[in-house]
């Protein structure tokens, strides 16, 4: 080979290197580079959607500038299976990558509705949490499953849109069993209980202390009474029994924390735990998994009253009368 054949060899090796360079500094502007930019921008992706279809829609929604790329890069990556259907928001100046990593990363607008609810929330709270959200029609859910008290699990929850109310139900309750029964395999005492009674105790122990010691403290003074004969004397009974005589004869909602008990603990019912000895009928409330806990494991004491102060911030135990009232002076004034 002459000196002239191995130049000319040569610089068409350099030529061809540069043109790989430009090629991958192209083609590599294309797929990291943002294209356009501005206001945001939708794409809904139908189930079953090719990769090519994918592409056309993207391209028309001004979100890609070329197709071809987008489809070699998807593809080259080994993503083509991987991009999922669901309705995409994009804002400001996006590339190829970020719209491939959005789309296979399965970063889709949810079409369910997240809901939360806090231990101890009564079913007309529920039914106002659900109505809030716009999954129920408020007094939907309390009039149609007053009878479900105490089974509604409190916890965070996603639901479909369009679920309906015995959806919503069915799952709390689903999630009411799994959580329960994980709890009797880990709980001898559990397993032993009148789970009925147990749930009741748990769902007064939610409206009467916050704390773990003090939920097995209250349900061992509880448990005291109860074996003694006596009265419990439990105001949160009777707000709720008052809610429930008033809701089922107006059909609104209602608020335990408007309803007087000094007053209520006049009337006799079945959730007056002043005028009739032994548990409510019912839960009062939908009880967590602290609060079951507790009732299944009183603590053992001579206490046989409690009061909070009136901040909330603490509860005062006794083991007499005499006692208990010295603390109503003390720390209620009366």
């Amino acid at each position: 080979m002459d000196q002239g054949t191995w130049s000319i060899k040569s610089n068409y090796k350099i030529i061809a290197t540069i043109v790989a360079i430009i090629l991958i500094l192209i083609f590599s502007g294309l797929i990291f580079f943002p294209f356009k930019g501005g206001a945001e921008r939708s794409i809904d992706i139908k189930i079953g959607s090719t990769l090519s279809q994918v592409a056309s829609d993207l391209r028309s929604a001004g979100l890609i500038k070329s197709k071809p790329v987008f489809v070699f890069y998807v593809t080259a990556l080994g993503r083509d299976e991987d991009v999922k259907a669901g309705k995409y928001n994009f804002s400001g100046r996006v590339s190829i990558h970020e719209v491939t990593s959005t789309l296979t990363g399965g970063f889709a607008e949810h079409d369910d509705v997240q809901v939360t609810i806090p231990e101890g929330m009564n079913i007309w709270e529920v039914d106002e949490v659900l109505a809030k959200s716009g999954l129920t029609h408020e007094g939907q859910l309390a009039k149609s499953f007053i009878h479900k008290e105490g089974h509604l699990f409190p916890d965070t929850y996603r639901f479909d849109k369009d679920a309906t109310i015995e959806d919503i139900v069915n799952k709390m309750e689903e999630n009411f069993r799994g959580r329960t029964s994980e709890l009797m395999r880990s709980d001898p005492n559990l397993l032993k209980s009148d789970f009925n009674r147990l749930l009741i105790t748990a769902s007064i122990l939610e409206k009467e202390a916050k704390t773990k010691e003090d939920m097995e403290i209250v349900a061992g003074i509880i448990q005291n009474r109860l074996d003694r004969g006596m009265l419990l004397q439990v105001d949160a009974t009777v707000t709720y029994g008052a809610c429930l005589r008033e809701f089922n004869q107006t059909g609104k909602l209602c608020d335990v924390t408007f309803i007087g008990p000094a007053k209520e603990i006049q009337i006799d019912g079945p959730y007056n735990t002043y005028t009739r000895k032994g548990l409510p009928p019912t839960a009062i409330s939908n009880p967590g998994v602290k609060a079951i806990q507790a009732a299944s494991n009183p603590r053992k004491t001579d206490h046989l009253y409690y009061l909070s102060t009136r901040d909330g911030s603490q509860i005062i135990y006794s083991k007499t009368p005499a006692e208990h009232l010295a603390n109503r002076k003390k720390h209620l004034g009366f």
